[in-house]
């Protein structure tokens, strides 16, 4: 299978995968300055931005071909979904991801998302950890049979948290479509306005992952306003096309952690 990223505006930083599933690390993970081996076994598609608008980053397109990873990480042969890691917390240095004892993701910045990787069914425990070691998060997800998944690290009033969404295609026979997410815990209610007004998400709530909507192939922005604001200005803006029968999930969350400083990152998804 053809395995690319493509990232707009930079460069392709997949490189290749080994197993080193000999240098596993054991979890819970040692305390800061006492870190294990590491692997670099799941490449991340970094998310470059462009030029500042307002008080945001202009977001950025992202093409992320699925691929399988061999060998599957605890896998049934027959019983396994798909996993890929969004870094959407701002403030923070580098994180390692582990699935359950093993490192998956060597690293992962605030931007960033990793390819998918085939991981059993079932529960799974991720660990959030920096280079030095340190966990900052330990929690447990359930990754579905035959189906795929996006696990975003996000900021919350009292420190990270993992939040899971259910990755699914849309049937838009010619036409392309579109859902929002918003991961920003300083904007909690948002509105994204596509082409002024030619299709808009509105009041998009903290955590919520809007429905899909369908969109003709061709090139849109998008307006990110603060639902709550007393301006007419919006926080961010982006621009991105749309290709027939594609799936694309626009996340928002913040690049650091001040009121307002939002970016976006628009992923494209193929799954054939």
């Amino acid at each position: 299978m053809d395995t690319r990223a493509y990232v707009s505006g930079g460069e392709n930083r997949i490189t290749a995968m080994e197993d080193q599933s000999e240098n596993r690390p054991v979890i819970p993970l040692p305390n800061p300055g006492e870190g294990g081996p590491v692997a670099d076994l799941y490449p991340t598609v970094p998310g470059t931005g462009g030029g500042q608008t307002g008080n945001g980053i202009v977001g950025t397109i992202i093409t992320v071909f699925p691929r399988p990873i061999i060998p599957c990480y605890f896998c049934n042969i027959t019983q396994y979904g798909v996993v890929r890691f969004l870094n959407a917390s701002a403030g923070y240095n580098t994180f390692l991801i582990y699935i359950n004892d093993q490192l998956v993701v060597p690293s992962l910045n605030n931007g960033e998302i990793s390819q998918y990787g085939r991981v059993s069914a079932g529960i799974q425990t991720v660990t959030v950890a920096g280079e030095n070691g340190y966990v900052y998060i330990q929690k447990q997800i359930t990754v579905p049979m035959n189906g795929a998944i996006t696990v975003a690290i996000i900021n919350t009033d009292s420190g990270l948290d993992l939040l899971t969404i259910t990755d699914t295609s849309c049937n838009g026979g010619t036409s392309g479509c579109i859902r929002a997410c918003n991961l920003s815990n300083t904007n909690r209610n948002l509105n994204i306005v596509l082409n002024n007004g030619m299709v808009t998400f509105n009041n998009v709530r903290y955590k919520e992952v809007t429905n899909f909507r369908y969109l003709s192939p061709g090139y849109y922005s998008a307006d990110i306003y603060d639902t709550m604001s007393q301006t007419g200005s919006p926080l961010v803006s982006v621009n991105f096309s749309v290709t027939s029968g594609v799936a694309y999930t626009m996340y928002v969350f913040n690049w650091n952690q001040s009121k307002d400083a939002i970016r976006t990152l628009v992923v494209e998804d193929r799954r054939n």
